[in-house]
């Protein structure tokens, strides 16, 4: 079971944070906190596994409360989740020792699916964030739509059945998406577990979201 700290000042927000984290039958949202104070003294009375913390918080913003956290409890992990996209903030983050940087127009099923990424010691930086801390990268894609990967090139159908994955679907789902057949598509992913060596399913999801994928 995932023990989860929410700390965020809307009200609404955070009710509606933990309603839809609490549906994952994995995951217990044990705590909540409107400002940054509250998140510490939270997190240091239940000692959640990760701490999901918005940044402009009343009376405490959310990074000075991650320093705090990490402080108290390294194990714990620490996701920012935010609307502010700037350097300042994600640089700020990272310095206090945030696990991840999360913009909040994030989909519920990839939010769920970060949190058992940063759990398995995995920084996650949202896409628009990560734009923003390195503006020249390149990405590695050839042609167009298509990821590369260790030699090996996954095209654009290969790329939606990572994304599909990482939503929870399930071969008979992503067939239907697709319109291949549930046989086509079991194969395709044993090629793409084969590929980049994953263990099973969850793992490829794991992989499609390090490798920024999805």
């Amino acid at each position: 079971m995932i023990r989860v700290l929410v700390a965020d000042d809307q009200t609404l927000f955070r009710t509606m944070l933990a309603q839809l984290l609490e549906k994952h039958q994995d995951i217990n949202v044990i705590a909540s906190a409107a400002n940054g104070y509250e998140a510490v003294e939270m997190a240091e009375l239940h000692k959640p596994d990760i701490v999901l913390l918005d940044i402009e918080m009343p009376d405490q913003d959310g990074i000075t409360a991650a320093a705090k956290i990490k402080q108290l409890l390294p194990d714990t992990k620490i996701a920012i989740l935010t609307t502010f996209e700037d350097v300042g903030n994600v640089t700020a983050a990272a310095s206090a020792g945030a696990d991840a940087y999360l913009i909040k127009d994030i989909e519920p099923d990839i939010l769920v699916m970060a949190i058992k990424c940063i759990l398995h010691d995995l920084a996650i930086v949202h896409q628009s964030a990560f734009s923003i801390l390195f503006p020249d990268r390149e990405v590695s894609c050839v042609g167009n739509g298509v990821f590369s990967y260790d030699g090996h090139s996954f095209d654009k159908t290969d790329i939606m059945i990572f994304k599909l994955l990482a939503q929870g679907r399930s071969n008979r789902e992503i067939a239907q998406v697709l319109h291949y057949s549930e046989g086509t598509i079991k194969n395709r992913i044993s090629s793409l577990l084969a590929v980049t060596k994953s263990s099973d399913r969850s793992a490829l999801a794991v992989f499609a979201l390090k490798n920024q994928i999805v």
